[in-house]
């Protein structure tokens, strides 16, 4: 069976996370389920029964572990099973483990070069599927023989070309998409791009409806776009901020649109950049609806809109 690569979303009490990190270093990757007195084989508990499709051969990642914007790939050595657990500031938690490789375990950050852009490191549900497998592992390889610290002149040139665009002219376009589409605007921006991207049916907004009910683009298509983790139809909350996004309201108003509409998901787009607070509250949500809420945010606009639409930044001539 070919290989498998799940996310662990993070932790949010600190204390207890760091007592999971511990737990890695140990040879167990375990995934909390407070209510939890048996193990899954005997009693399932809703989706976290993906727990039980983990094999040896399978690389989890803990990601914002054991800080936020750290992660811990590792590899199982075995299939699921259940234990004590550990004790936490509510209780008995984290009884449910994959055993691990401990001479696996490879600890980055998650902006790191040498990971693969289509890599989805910000997983909006505790446990997801990592789709782009193959650029996974090249991920690790390239982790492993730090390739992107390389001494050939050109490749070094090249890194640091790509990372001057990242850090520096990536922020400046999102800004400038900020300052030239604000409210309004940027739905219709937004709208134009949506419009010529591949496999999209339909793209509908909330102009002259009243109320748009949470959902400022409403979006059908016929596959997965690459790199969101969502299917068919979903709802788009856009924001034009300026400066770090920590206003949740937007996450909310997804929730009604995704439920007054019977979409498969949502996603906020915001000019504003992402914050823990914002990336824990989606991940909530995400988990209460069971349904993926995903997230396009700071310098990731610019990018998006560079990937499937240049031609509106740059023009044709």
């Amino acid at each position: 069976m070919a290989t498998q690569v799940f996310a662990f979303a993070k932790i949010v009490e600190k204390s207890e996370r760091h007592k999971v990190y511990k737990e890695i270093k140990k040879g167990k990757s375990r995934f909390g389920m407070w209510e939890q007195t048996k193990s899954l084989r005997e009693e399932y508990h809703g989706k976290n029964g993906f727990l039980l499709r983990i094999k040896e051969g399978d690389w989890i990642v803990h990601v914002n572990m054991p800080d936020y914007g750290k992660c811990v790939a590792v590899q199982a050595v075995g299939g699921y099973d259940f234990d004590d657990g550990i004790q936490c500031s509510w209780g008995t938690d984290f009884c449910n483990y994959i055993p691990v490789d401990i001479y696996s375990i490879v600890e980055f950050d998650r902006n790191d070069p040498n990971v693969i852009t289509s890599v989805n490191l910000a997983p909006m549900r505790r446990g997801q599927r990592i789709l782009e497998v193959s650029d996974f592992l090249q991920s690790i390889n390239n982790l492993k023989n730090n390739i992107h610290s390389d001494n050939k002149e050109e490749l070094k040139g090249l890194i640091h070309l790509k990372e001057k665009i990242s850090q520096r002219l990536l922020p400046e376009v999102t800004k400038y998409i900020h300052k030239m589409n604000k409210s309004k605007e940027f739905e219709r921006f937004l709208k134009r791009i949506f419009d010529g991207m591949p496999n999209t049916v339909s793209v509908a907004n909330g102009f002259g409806w009243g109320t748009d009910y949470g959902a400022d683009l409403i979006i059908d298509f016929k596959n997965p776009i690459i790199g969101i983790n969502l299917t068919s139809k979903i709802v788009v909350q856009v924001k034009s901020y300026i400066g770090d996004h920590n206003d949740l309201n937007a996450v909310d108003q997804i929730v009604d649109g995704i439920q007054k509409y019977q979409a498969d998901g949502g996603l906020l787009i915001t000019t504003g950049n992402k914050t823990e607070k914002l990336e824990d509250y989606l991940q909530k949500r995400s988990e209460e609806i069971g349904k993926t809420i995903d997230l396009i945010a700071g310098p990731d606009v610019a990018k998006f809109v560079i990937r499937y639409a240049p031609d509106v930044l740059i023009g044709n001539n």
